[in-house]
């Protein structure tokens, strides 16, 4: 019986490793797809769309497309807006001078209209419970695009220099 056994698990054995050897040998000739490809390995942390101007980057953070209406018993106003956050980052990594803003405006491409912002925007530290002090962030509040917006031009203008980024994707 024991004999038995042992040349059972012997058999199983040489079939596993015979099945194992013709697996590997033939392995080359199949694409195994484990999952689908990640972004994380394209740019990870790196905006799509950014610009660089003597030692100082601008980069798109986020665009935010808000869309809401308030209405109380007396009160019923349209609060919907359109934002935009950059990054500024002082490549020498110096200090950043918040006071150094100029004006920001956007251009739709198809139309070339152009869009100011709401007097409102705010510049602060990037990050906020540890800044670094060399980078910054930029809020700025539009009002609301038109619907057939699909792509639109930053003209950014800080420290006396114009950062200017193309063809920024809103969809």
């Amino acid at each position: 019986m024991k004999r038995r056994l042992v040349r059972i698990l012997f058999t199983l054995l040489a079939v596993y490793i015979i099945l194992s050897i013709f697996i590997i040998k033939n392995s080359d000739k199949h694409i195994y797809v484990y999952h689908e490809p990640s972004n994380l390995s394209i740019r990870y942390g790196e905006s799509q769309y950014s610009v660089i101007v003597q030692n100082i980057k601008v980069s798109l953070e986020k665009v935010t497309k808000e869309k809401f209406y308030i209405t109380y018993s007396q009160i019923t106003r349209n609060q919907s807006y359109f934002g935009l956050t950059l990054i500024i980052e002082n490549l020498e990594k110096k200090k950043i001078n918040k006071t150094a803003f100029e004006y920001i405006y956007i251009e739709d491409t198809t139309t070339k209209q152009k869009y100011y912002p709401i007097p409102y925007f705010e510049i602060e530290n990037f990050p906020q419970d540890q800044p670094l002090l060399y980078k910054a962030k930029f809020y700025a509040k539009f009002q609301p695009l038109p619907h057939d917006t699909h792509t639109i031009n930053i003209y950014f203008k800080f420290a006396g220099k114009l950062f200017t980024l193309k063809n920024v994707d809103i969809r």
